[in-house]
């Protein structure tokens, strides 16, 4: 039997009840959007990056060394196990001449080359006296294809010996896997430290008898994400491998310079032998002969000992050579490669907690919804049963309405979660990284997660309800509810205040302690959207904060200067002379060096260690402060001070023992006798004396801390091209640019908050206008009498909202409390290792989170009026018998 009355009647109570249908569907949909649109776009990120990684080939080592490569390191190399691929390159620093920008020139052999190059316009140099020049807005807005551009050394001077023409034709703009943010393209040897821009020429046009990097790529990790676990383990692993070969290699490359050296040092000594034999034969033959010493035998004599000078001075350098210094960099090296794996991490902790709690504010008023619907159907259901269906088919009805909204939902959110969220994510992100369009990839298993928990919500719900009312038999179900009964409430005892209040407060009291279930559905439903919504202001405050609190209240210097170790006496002198400028208000010579944690089960950080050459006036340039306690703390012999959040991830306390690792795995114990405040990366800081305790060595002081009288942008730039000029500084860099680059990278996270509150709001309002029509729907016949007995429209709508202002106003409180922790808990798992966020929720942020919940409450009161105006009375009180 197709009983062709049921499904007329079940597609009729869909049509019927569009809002409620559509208010379920609307609450899966954005529950389920959200859930797998947050869950997919760190994944997303991570498939975008390797994609672009694969198809242009980024290499997985560069190789350097501090006397350049050879072919005996070309052969070493290509012969390593596991190498796929090794390229031999060149690459300067050098000047452009027009505007004096720090250009990083590499060199380029053809499509089949590791770190491949794109042209966004024009084309890739294939012919000698051809250049390509960085994608940037700067370097596009100044120069064009057809441009020609000159290079000059890093002191301004003729170019000689790098390159073998100092001019070249602009024939593109491309952009590099090597640097995917925007803006950085790593330090510089010239100019003011940091590289303006990168450029690519032929190889020929180097003009060098050493290569200056080798691009190293492995198969074991070619055929592995990005980023992932694998892919790291064999970088890992391969990187030993390298350092180990190479640190053989470092003394063979040494006996054979010294062996080169050498063997023409001979040469050249027999030739002056020679020269000089021949000198001391015209001498006697000219003493032989009674002739005196003739000028030019003088002249020649005396030049011939200034060779045997030079020969000397070219032994000894030959003896005093050091063994070279192989570096072994990994992709970490690149411009922002590991700092947009942390913005993954970060979206992909923040998935963790906030999606899943969206989803089940959505899922707990999906199930209200359900349970009430199947209530309000009682009598048809008691009529279906009477007429001899069976329970099944009674039941197929809530099922199917149930299942169809979950469907038509899921079906919703699933493309506009996979679609809609990463996209917008991904081009929040854009202002940073200079990357392809993000791959938007579909996830069955969040797809069938998402599902599951609709469905769960909605047809499991009417399933367990309809079972409990299927239960009584078909006369009891025809028959309405009995209303639930009144009883005094509490504040009735209180007579001072009971007495005073008018019939309406009397009547909203007791309605709103009468319908229990309705007002902890109401104040949870309302909390949880609050506290969703505070939580996404109180993350773009404590985002906000970061960068204010590290580089204005932690770290108050306003330059650091990496000072050049081999720097001449000469050069030296001028350097200080530089910082006994006006300009320069305070100095203080720091020594830092990279370690890296020892803790069994806890993964390896970076760690600053940073020693002082003295502690007095320490709080100008870094302030020192337990950031729950703040207590001032003092540097002493006695241990370390550690920062907060390296303390935390090593799970350290005042008196405990801290071990870091230098590169050659040699360890060293501090004993932790503070704990600082810092937001951005690991310091670890120590007196004088405690590092020669635990070094046995003095330490170097290579590095300047300085604060400044003037620190706008021009003037550090003039500032830093002084430094850098007269050749004893290494790099400078200024915390205004640090902190600002830091902020860059935090407001690209305020679309991500925008996206989060903007979703939170909706929610509020799915949820506030679903819970007030179930408060209309079961109370439809009271409304009805009151509308009878004389009630104006707007007191019969102020009689059912003013229970509503005040469960409202008692949710928003409760989320005030929810968010706070909600939020405590999401900064503490987005946060990645080497950031804390700030703790802090700005009063403003509450403010805002009560007005935007107190305005859908609006808004769902006016829909409602209408709703009320137009209720039938007739209809609704007529008597079921």
């Amino acid at each position: 039997m197709k009983k062709r009355a049921l499904w007329k009647d079940i597609w009729r109570e869909i049509w019927h009840s569009k809002s409620r249908f559509l208010s379920i569907l609307a609450l899966i949909m954005l529950g389920v959007a959200f859930f797998v649109g947050i869950k997919a776009t760190g994944p997303d990120m991570i498939e975008t990056a390797d994609r672009y990684y694969k198809e242009n080939k980024l290499a997985d080592f560069s190789i350097q060394s501090t006397y350049g490569l050879d072919e005996s390191d070309k052969a070493l190399l290509e012969k390593t196990s596991g190498v796929k691929q090794v390229d031999m390159g060149y690459s300067a620093d050098l000047l452009l001449n027009q505007d004096r920008l720090a250009m990083r020139i590499y060199s380029y052999d053809g499509k089949k080359s590791l770190n491949q190059y794109e042209a966004l316009s024009g084309r890739v140099p294939n012919k000698s006296g051809e250049i390509a020049l960085d994608a940037t807005k700067k370097m596009n807005k100044k120069y064009q294809i057809g441009d020609t551009v000159t290079f000059v050394s890093g002191d301004g001077s003729k170019l000689k010996g790098t390159l073998k023409k100092d001019k070249f034709k602009v024939v593109g703009f491309v952009r590099s896997p090597m640097f995917i943010e925007k803006d950085s393209r790593g330090t510089s040897s010239v100019g003011n430290g940091s590289t303006d821009a990168f450029a690519v020429i032929p190889k020929q046009d180097f003009d060098s008898n050493v290569y200056t990097v080798a691009n190293l790529q492995f198969r074991d990790m070619a055929d592995k994400k990005a980023f992932s676990n694998g892919y790291k383990d064999a970088e890992e692993s391969n990187k030993a491998k390298l350092e180990k070969l190479l640190n053989k290699q470092a003394d063979k490359r040494l006996r054979k310079m010294q062996q080169d050296g050498y063997a023409k040092l001979d040469q050249a000594e027999k030739k002056l032998k020679a020269q000089e034999a021949k000198l001391a034969m015209s001498e006697s033959t000219a003493a032989q002969a009674g002739v005196e010493k003739s000028p030019e035998l003088t002249e020649a004599k005396a030049k011939l000992e200034i060779k045997q000078q030079k020969l000397q001075q070219e032994r000894s350098k030959i003896e005093a050579l050091e063994k070279p210094e192989y570096f072994v960099l990994d992709r970490s090296n690149n411009p922002g490669y590991a700092e947009y794996k942390e913005n993954a991490d970060r979206l992909t902790s923040l998935s963790t907690i906030f999606p899943v709690f969206f989803f089940l504010i959505a899922a707990l008023v999906c199930l209200t919804t359900m349970t009430r619907m199947v209530e309000e159907q009682r009598t048809q259901i008691g009529t279906f049963k009477a007429l001899g269906y069976s329970s099944s088919d009674i039941m197929k009805k809530f099922l199917v309405y149930g299942s169809l909204a979950s469907l038509i939902g899921t079906g919703i959110g699933l493309v506009v979660g996979f679609l809609f969220f990463p996209t917008i994510i991904f081009n929040a992100y854009g202002m940073m990284y200079d990357m392809p369009a993000v791959a938007l990839i579909f996830y069955p298993s969040y797809s069938v997660m998402a599902l599951l928990v609709a469905l769960l919500c909605t047809t499991v719900t009417a399933f367990a309800a309809c079972l409990a009312e299927l239960r009584s038999n078909a006369a009891t179900l025809m028959r309405p509810k009995a209303p639930k009964q009144g009883k005094r409430i509490l504040l009735e005892r209180v007579g001072f205040i009971w007495k005073h209040m008018n019939f309406s407060s009397k009547v909203t009291a007791r309605n709103i302690f009468r319908y229990k279930q309705r007002m902890l559905m109401t104040i949870v439903g309302v909390a949880g959207c609050t506290a969703l919504i505070l939580t996404g202001f109180g993350l773009r405050d404590s985002i906000s904060d970061i960068a204010t609190l590290q580089y204005g209240s932690v770290l108050k210097y306003d330059a650091i200067v990496t000072r050049d170790k081999t720097a001449t006496e000469k050069k030296k002198a001028a350097y200080n002379q530089l910082l006994s400028d006006d300009a320069v208000t305070g100095r203080m010579p720091t020594s830092m060096k990279t370690m890296d944690t020892v803790k069994a089960g806890t993964g390896s950080q970076a760690v600053q260690l940073t020693t002082f050459a003295t502690t007095e006036k320490l709080d100008d340039f870094i302030h020192l402060e337990n950031r729950e306690s703040k207590e001032n703390l003092k540097l002493d012999n006695r241990g370390a001070v550690v920062t907060e959040k390296l303390a935390k991830l090593l799970d350290l306390k005042k008196g405990s023992t801290l071990v870091l690792r230098d590169t050659g795995h040699k360890e060293y114990h501090f004993k932790v006798t503070g704990i600082a405040e810092n937001y951005a990366g690991h310091y670890v800081y120590l007196t004088k004396n405690s590092y020669e305790k635990a070094f046995h060595e003095a330490p170097s002081y290579d590095t300047d801390l300085l604060n400044l009288k003037h620190t706008s942008k021009a003037w550090e730039n003039q500032f830093a091209e002084k430094l850098m000029d007269q050749g004893g500084v290494l790099g400078v860099t200024f915390s205004n640019t640090i902190s600002d680059m830091l902020t860059d990278m935090l407001k690209s996270l305020n679309i991500v908050m925008v996206v989060l509150i903007v979703s939170a709001a909706i929610l509020a309002f799915i949820v506030l206008y679903n819970l007030t029509n179930i408060n209309v729907s079961e109370r439809i016949r009271e409304l009805s009498t009151i509308k009878v007995l004389g009630f104006y429209p707007k007191e019969v709508t102020m009689y059912v909202y003013r229970e509503n202002i005040i469960l409202t106003l008692l949710g928003i409180l409760v989320g005030f409390i929810f968010g706070f922790f909600l939020h405590r808990f999401v900064i503490q798992t987005a946060e990645v290792d080497n950031m804390m966020f700030s703790p802090t929720i700005t009063w403003p942020s509450y403010v805002y989170s009560a007005i935007l919940t107190l305005l859908f409450s609006t808004i769902v009161m006016l829909v409602m009026h209408y709703k009320l105006k137009k209720i039938d009375m007739i209809e609704a009180l007529k008597s079921v018998e």
